[in-house]
């Protein structure tokens, strides 16, 4: 009886295995306590602002991970310089998304419930903040009605200083960096009756404003009027309101020229046949007018506009004024990444003052499920009916024919001993892809996580947002067939990082691998092997006649059958050193090599873009050497991030197995059993490569051999 109902119910949990269900995660998050907030406003002569806050939480229940900054009151640009989170002695970038007055921040990995975490937000202001006004007593003054956002927590401490643009003479300061009174006269100082701490309709003081010279050093030159209120204990929604007057003769001399900029996402991951909306911000930073604004828009293939135009009139821009468009689009379903540019033009400006740029769409193909989920319903039902007629069916029979017990003559199975002539064959080279051969001659983990990463980058499978800390997205795509490996390390992303643990499952499974295939292999004919094809490599690198053929061979080429050609040519032990050379010796290209889009974003990735180096003809060696010295930096920096992710959770396996290197473990286990010697050497080898699995791989191979 308990059989057949563990065979239906086998079967309905092998049916149900198949139903897809789909799980919304969601982390929750108490609020915060709110330790501090300091913001620096540096009023700039043109009446713009740079604004920076110090935001200092404590994280609760839930941990933190990232909050909407909003209540901006001035068009903004974000300086990513200042924008970050520290904790537990480390600092990561902040994720800034646009939302209404304001931004979306947020970071990885959360911090967690206790500990602080300092976020740092910069911007600049795109208009004019700081007014003019006339006073009958006063003339004409420069006015600053501005304040820092509200928060929908208590505060327990927040302070603002303001830094005008208006240097004080050494005779007005004093030893604890004060104003005297004659500075604040110079500098036209005066405070509003509005300006204090505003909670629902009441008016409270500043715990403390202070008059002082910026920097707070007595040896700076020259220092700036500022002025530093603050106010402890703030509650929810209260508003801390900044209300000041300046001699606006600071600012009357002070009109920058027009001048364009835009913001707008530097990618989008898409889905093939649904609609996307793309937004783009275009303002004139300047404090002159620009005329005639346009935006150009060159559309590729399989994109679809369906809202919106490829050519955009704004017409004039004054200056702080910000043009929003919003296009609206659907991919067509093919895997690719699909690329707009963008031209921003206007008659006011030179054409080499023109923004141009352009945005990536990641489109994700849709494959539909081969059994239409409404067919489901009939398969479970259809098993479950099959499930019960095999029970009864069961039921039936199982009285009927003879029933054997254990008795003298009852077969037993005895294991054979193998034959230690069956391992390691006498030239027989392993099957083994570049990664496995990689392994099977002791590549370090580091390279071999950091080789995988970059075909994975090369199939369209990921991409590298930085590399300081190493952050890794998932497109959804693949150009080409991922390996067994490539699965797993795609699988080993969660939120944007590489989880150690499953990059060491990874290596697991590799190391299995190589063990299969490489059981019956000569160890050195096989390494001799490994050798050929990376010196072969190198070789037809250096015999290809032009500057375009080596970059494609490097890129983008298979070596033979045997691989990603760039594999082999990164194991060559002169690669570092030695690859600058093999490009700077350009025969008769005209102009230096045309990197591949995925390489070149990988580079802007990493701080070593090799688009910023310049393609001048008629140089061709010096920018090539540029543009390779780039490449070989995006490679390091690569290979350094991921040893920084990998290095230290694995310290102690590396430190345990490193004794592989020398061979003392095997030799020592197996030197006094000289018959089961040749078989452990190879089987120690071909299966080891500094992992775990060479004291199984060594034991088995004596225990099957019976020399123990």
């Amino acid at each position: 009886m308990r059989k057949g109902l563990g065979a239906i119910l086998l079967v309905l949990v092998l049916a149900l295995g198949l139903v897809p269900i789909t799980v919304v995660a969601h982390i929750p998050s108490a609020n915060p306590n709110l330790d501090s907030v300091y913001v620096d406003v540096m009023v700039l002569p043109n009446g713009r602002i740079n604004v920076t806050y110090w935001m200092t939480f404590t994280a609760a229940s839930g941990g933190l991970g990232g909050f909407d900054f909003q209540g901006i009151q001035e068009t903004t640009l974000v300086d990513t310089t200042r924008a970050y989170a520290e904790w537990g002695g480390n600092r990561y970038d902040l994720i800034v998304g646009y939302i209404s007055e304001g931004y979306a921040l947020d970071w990885t990995p959360r911090t967690p419930e206790g500990q602080q975490v300092l976020v740092v937000f910069g911007y600049f202001s795109t208009n004019r903040v700081v007014e003019m006004t006339t006073s009958p007593t006063y003339g004409d003054l420069g006015v600053l009605n501005w304040a820092p956002v509200q928060w929908s927590i208590a505060v327990d401490y927040e302070q603002v200083q303001v830094i005008y643009p208006i240097e004080v003479n050494s005779s007005w300061i004093e030893p604890s960096h004060g104003v005297t009174p004659e500075g604040a006269q110079y500098a036209g100082y005066i405070e509003d009756e509005n300006q204090g701490l505003w909670r629902d309709s009441a008016k409270y003081p500043f715990d403390n404003i202070d008059l002082l010279a910026y920097p707070y050093d007595i040896a700076a030159s020259p220092r700036y009027f500022t002025v530093s209120m603050d106010f402890a204990s703030l509650n929810a929604y209260d508003r801390f309101r900044v209300f000041q007057y300046t001699n606006w003769t600071f600012y009357a001399a002070f009109a920058e020229s027009g001048a364009l900029d835009y913001t707008v996402s530097p990618f989008v991951n898409a889905q093939a046949d649904t609609q996307f909306q793309l937004e783009l911000d275009v303002f004139n930073y300047g404090d002159l007018p620009l005329e005639n604004v346009t935006i150009l828009m060159t559309l590729p293939e399989n994109l679809t506009l369906v809202s919106g135009s490829v050519l955009t009139t704004v017409g004039a821009l004054t200056g702080g004024d910000v043009w929003r468009e919003t296009y609206l689009f659907v991919p067509a379903n093919v895997a690719a990444v699909l690329t707009i540019n963008f031209l921003i033009t206007s008659s006011s400006l030179n054409s080499t003052d023109w923004p141009s740029f352009s945005v990536d769409i990641y489109v994700q193909e849709y494959i539909p499920p081969l059994i239409p989920p409404s067919y489901w319903i009939f398969i479970i039902g259809g098993a479950f009916a099959l499930g019960m007629v095999y029970y009864g069916y069961r039921k039936v029979t199982a009285s009927y024919g003879a029933k054997w017990e254990v008795d003298e003559t009852t077969y037993t199975y005895s294991t054979p001993e193998i034959a230690i002539q069956t391992f390691g064959e006498p030239g027989a080279v392993a099957d083994l892809d570049p990664i496995e051969s990689a392994f099977f001659v002791n590549t370090t983990r580091q390279k071999l996580v950091s080789m995988i990463m970059m075909s994975c980058v090369r199939k369209g499978a990921i991409r590298v947002l930085s590399t300081d800390p190493l952050k890794v997205s998932v497109t959804g795509l693949q150009f080409e067939e991922l390996t067994y490996y490539e699965e797993k390390f795609i699988a080993s992303i969660t939120d944007d990082e590489l989880d150690p643990g499953k990059i060491d499952a990874m290596l697991d499974e590799l190391a299995d691998k190589v063990q299969e295939k490489a059981w019956k292999a000569d160890f050195e004919v096989t390494k001799e092997h490994h050798d050929e094809m990376v010196e072969g490599a190198w070789r037809e690198l250096e015999e290809e006649p032009t500057l375009d053929g080596r970059t494609d061979y490097y890129f983008n080429q298979q070596y033979h059958d045997s691989g990603w050609a760039w594999y082999w040519l990164y194991m060559h032990p002169r690669h570092d050193t030695d690859i600058g050379r093999v490009f700077s010796s350009p025969g008769t290209a005209i102009a230096p090599p045309q990197i591949p889009d995925w390489f070149s974003d990988l580079s802007a990735a990493t701080g070593n873009a090799v688009s910023s180096v310049g393609r001048v003809v008629g140089d061709v060696a010096t920018t090539t050497g540029q543009i390779m010295t780039n490449v070989t930096n995006t490679i390091g920096s690569v290979l350094q991030s991921v040893g920084n992710i990998i290095t230290e959770p694995l310290k102690p396996l590396i430190e345990g197995t490193s004794r592989c290197v020398s061979h003392d473990a095997c030799h020592s286990a197996c030197v006094s059993h000289d018959a089961c010697h040749s078989a452990c050497h190879s089987a120690c080898h071909s299966a080891c490569v500094c992992h775990s699995a060479c004291h199984s791989a060594c034991h088995s191979a004596c225990v099957s051999g019976g020399f123990r």
